[in-house]
């Protein structure tokens, strides 16, 4: 007895059927309202902290005296008339609006306490070696 190759009608029924089955409408219930950084990010910024510190060789500076505030992509601030992206403020504050500014801010952080000058004119070559 021969068999008849699938229609093409029947080969969509067919997934439509095994879709319609699968559990990706699966109801959850609401979450807590507010803002959550999640346990990966704070190992990402904790990582990178650690990496630009070995990378620049300095002795000071650790992941934990740090304030990180997770700013909006672009934030006021008294450095640029059109806002910034990241900003350092002594002696331990650094406030990013993008991840990708994170470790710049941290050799100003590292730069500061180790050398006594947070170099806001980016003069170190930190800030080409080290991102």
């Amino acid at each position: 007895m021969k068999m008849k190759p699938f229609s093409g009608l029947r080969y969509v029924g067919l997934l439509f059927l095994c879709f319609s089955m699968s559990a990706c409408g699966e109801e959850v219930s609401a979450g807590k309202a507010g803002l959550f950084i999640d346990d990966s990010t704070t190992t990402f910024l904790k990582t990178e902290f650690d990496d630009t510190k070995a990378c620049a060789k300095f002795e000071n500076g650790a992941f934990e005296d740090v304030s990180i505030a997770i700013m909006p992509p672009t934030f006021p601030c008294k450095h640029y008339a059109g806002g910034c992206s990241g900003e350092y403020v002594n002696p331990n504050h650094l406030k990013v609006g993008s991840l990708y500014v994170w470790r710049h801010e941290v050799i100003h952080y590292l730069l500061d306490l180790n050398t006594g000058d947070p170099d806001a004119g980016h003069r170190s070559d930190l800030f080409k070696t080290c991102i």
